[in-house]
Formats: C-alpha cells, sequence, structure tokens
C-alpha cells in the first residue's frame, strides 16, 4: 500500500505534469457528486465518479453495520477529493502514502477523504482502509496511530461479492501476509511509540493489522473496552489505556503472544448477508475557482506552500464554492489563515491520517 511518487511541479500556480490545468485552460473538468453520505469533487470521467461514490456508500453500510452496528455518530455527510490518479494525488501528500483520510479536525470542518480515483479492483482496499479511518473517528475520537492504523487495516480487508448479498471481513491482504512471512513484526513498544510518518513503514501497516487482528480473536471483549477507554482518554494520556485494559500484556510479554498467535493460532473470517442499495446521487458542475480552492486546502494541509496564491487565483475567479463559504466557527488558533480568505477555509486544524 506504498507508492514512491516522483513529482515535479512549482508552487504558486505553475504545476508540473502530475496536476493538470483547470477546466477553463483546457484541463479535465471536475464535477461535485452528493449521495446519502458524501460529497466528491473530481476530475475523473462522470461515469466513473458515479461508480465511486456508490461504492463508498456500499462500503460504508458494510463497515459502519460490522463495526458500530449501535452507533449514528457517523450519519453526517463525509467530503471526498478524488483526484485522477495516484501520480496527482502525490502531488499533495508525503511519497509514502497513497491516499489520506482525516476526522473533522482539518480546514474542511467535516471528515475528509483524499485518494486516487483510478483505483480498481485489486486495490479496493485503499477506498475501505480510508473510510475506516473516517466512521471510526466519528466513533473512538481519540486513537493513537497504531491503533488507527490497526482498525483501517482489519477492515480494509472487506470483501463484497459481485451481486452485492455476501461480505467477508478478515482475510489478510497479500501484501500484508508476504510481509509477515518474511520479515519480523515490529515490536511492541516501536509500535506504540510510533507518532510520526517517518516510522510509518511497511512492517509498520502489517503489525498494526497483525495486532488488531489478533485482539478481535484473542481477545474481543477486552478490545472492546479498550476502544472506549481510548475514546474517554485525552490524546497525551492514551498509554494509560493499554495497561489499564491489559495489565498481564507487557509491551515483552504481547510480542510473545502476538508471535505465537501469527504462527499457529486462531483466525476467523467473519461472513455476514448484505442488503445493500444504491442511493441517488446529484452533480454540480465545478469551475476554475472551485478547482483552485480545493488544491489550496489540500496544499494547505500537506505542503503548507502555495496555498495562498492558490487562494488569491479562487477569490479572483469569483466562484468560489459554497462548501467552502459558510465557516460554522472563526479559529483563534495563530495557524488560522489570513483574514481575505478565512471565508474560504475557516481553520487549519489538526492533522488526519495517511496511508
Amino acid at each position: 500500500m506504498f507508492r514512491v511518487c516522483c513529482v515535479a511541479f512549482v508552487l504558486g500556480g505553475c504545476h508540473g505534469p502530475a496536476v493538470p490545468a483547470v477546466p477553463g485552460k483546457g484541463g479535465p473538468a471536475w464535477v461535485e457528486l452528493t449521495s446519502e453520505h458524501f460529497v466528491v469533487w473530481t476530475d475523473t470521467s462522470n461515469a466513473h465518479g458515479r461508480e465511486l461514490i456508490q461504492q463508498l456508500e456500499h462500503l460504508r453500510q458494510v463497515v459502519l453495520g460490522v463495526a458500530f452496528p449501535n452507533d449514528t455518530a457517523a450519519n453526517g455527510k463525509s467530503f471526498v477529493i478524488a483526484l485522477r490518479d495516484g501520480e496527482e494525488v502525490g502531488a499533495y501528500i508525503p511519497e509514502q502514502f497513497i491516499a489520506y483520510a482525516s476526522g473533522d479536525g482539518n480546514p474542511a470542518r467535516r471528515p475528509m477523504i483524499l485518494l486516487p480515483a483510478d483505483v480498481d479492483g485489486s486495490d479496493a482496499h485503499v477506498i475501505t482502509h480510508e473510510l475506516t479511518h473516517v466512521i471510526s473517528y466519528n466513533v473512538i475520537r481519540h486513537q493513537p496511530p497504531w491503533f488507527a492504523e490497526g482498525i483501517a487495516g482489519f477492515f480494509a480487508t472487506v470483501r463484497l461479492d459481485a451481486g452485492l448479498e455476501n461480505v467477508d471481513v478478515g482475510q489478510p491482504l497479500d501484501h500484508v501476509v508476504q510481509s509477515l512471512r518474511y520479515s519480523r513484526p515490529k515490536s511492541a513498544r516501536a509500535l506504540f511509540a510510533c507518532r510520526e510518518n517517518i516510522c510509518m513503514d511497511e512492517m509498520f501497516y502489517a503489525t498494526t493489522w497483525a495486532l488488531f487482528s489478533f485482539l478481535a480473536n484473542e481477545h474481543p471483549a477486552e478490545l472492546l473496552k479498550l476502544e472506549a477507554r481510548l475514546d474517554e482518554l485525552p490524546d497525551q494520556e492514551q498509554a494509560k489505556a493499554w495497561s489499564e485494559v491489559f495489565p498481564e500484556l507487557t509491551p515483552e510479554a504481547l510480542d510473545h503472544e502476538l508471535a505465537g498467535w501469527l504462527a499457529h493460532g486462531r483466525h476467523v473470517v467473519w461472513h455476514f448477508k448484505a442488503k445493500l442499495q444504491d442511493w441517488p446521487v446529484t452533480e454540480r458542475k465545478l469551475a476554475d475557482g472551485d478547482v483552485y480552492a480545493a488544491r489550496a486546502l489540500l496544499r494547505m494541509m500537506f505542503k503548507r506552500e502555495g496555498a495562498e496564491a492558490e487562494l488569491a487565483t479562487a477569490l479572483a475567479a469569483e466562484t468560489c464554492s459554497r462548501t467552502w463559504s459558510t465557516p460554522r466557527r472563526r479559529s483563534r488558533s495563530p495557524r488560522a489563515p489570513p483574514a481575505r480568505w478565512r471565508r474560504l477555509i475557516p481553520t487549519i486544524g489538526g492533522p488526519g491520517t495517511s496511508s
């Protein structure tokens, strides 16, 4: 699930080949597609965009129904920017990632996903992974990175049959199996201490899947207690949650237990019957100002350079989107954007989760 993108672009409006021109200058058309639970902005084809938003709705039904069947906290709309391919996405996010998800702690002030629209059936787990982040952050508001990636990796294994009637959850992805077969998992101490992108390598993701799957199979009741405790504790006190719920599983003991489970433990693949529905979708053509605003948002969230120039261009186009025009509150943070474009993007929020 890692990709290294070699992207060349010049900040401030003159983009390299990975970032196409806006529609008014010969670039691909952009469209806004809206369903019951998603608003998708995309420069892929209209037909593919409609397929994508239905896929998002179907996977949302599955993940929410399996992971949080009694919770209504994720009933709002999520904002999705689906760029045409991985190279265009790679112009914004750190090079080792191919997609991004965030709760509402971002400039858009709503749950958000950035992903490449060209994912095919073999890469559907990318969509499910990011969608799980958005759903789970609405229910478990405080998550250390190992837990966030573990739960997302676990539900990235969701498989729907062609008839959208049967769902399997828990069968590990091939690349995860290969990683764990030929390399040792990261130690629990390293896993729990990892909070920066630099340590989130292939084995980090494989080990977080293994740990969450181990807990789901061997300690399901304690896993539910851990989720509840994480939600209660502030970020700076989350280390307490593990020791409170698993007092006997020290990091060293956990390493031993996890290695044993991976070697010869019980592993369940859950099977469910599904009754999925297609959702009505409305569409709106996006203008150049909307595209510049979306790119400014992405620059602000990741590169932190060039956003002001993009916003100035968006404002000059006089077509700023309604998506950004009604901020819920103004931030007093010193990181808030300049007043002249606060109307467009009201506040810079906290980090999301890259995958």
